[in-house]
């Protein structure tokens, strides 16, 4: 019975180990064709391009980065990436979604990674990882550098942290968009 158990923990942990390399495998390949003339296609937003002083808020600037596939006359998000430039910080990140199986229902993607490195006032830098598979939290992971040291830590889920943009809100906005 105790080899039994040992086996089946053994077992729920290497799953989702193999989902993560299997998420990263994906990464590495949309990442490795976002600028092929094939590929992906892609809608840029740029807010405050100016760089004006915005009230309350002071400096601030975003860019925001949509890389898509369609077919058919469905689309169909695949990555989002982000940057800001505001008064207290600046913040990059990336949302990357599983392509869905062609429902003909928009919005139907699934959220497989996300990604945020923020640099504070205090010139510490955090960064976030978190994996999703089935539209469940499966890993996360992130680490604060301070000047003195590196700090490790597991991350509540992206929802408990106040970056600029969920993947929900990036998908509504792409959605907005492009039909």
């Amino acid at each position: 019975m105790k080899t039994l158990i040992a086996v089946m923990l053994g077992i729920s942990c290497v799953v989702p180990a193999d989902e993560i390399a299997e998420i990263r495998e994906y990464r590495s390949q949309v990442m490795e064709h976002l600028d092929d003339e094939y590929g992906l296609f892609r809608t840029e937003i740029s807010i405050n391009t100016e760089g004006g002083i915005y009230p309350v808020i002071g400096t601030y600037q975003e860019n925001i980065t949509f890389y898509w596939g369609s077919e058919g006359g469905y689309v169909w998000l695949v990555l989002v990436t982000w940057t800001g430039k505001y008064a207290s910080r600046r913040e990059y990140g990336e949302v990357l979604y599983m392509e869905p199986e062609l429902t003909w229902e928009n919005g139907t993607e699934e959220v497989v990674f996300q990604y945020v490195l923020s640099h504070g006032w205090d010139n510490n830098t955090t960064e976030y990882h978190w994996w999703h598979a089935g539209g469940e939290l499966i890993q996360s992971s992130a680490s604060t550098a301070y000047p003195e040291e590196v700090v490790e830590f597991i991350p509540e889920g992206p929802q408990a942290y106040g970056y600029v943009y969920s993947p929900e809100e990036l998908l509504d906005l792409f959605y907005m968009i492009h039909i």
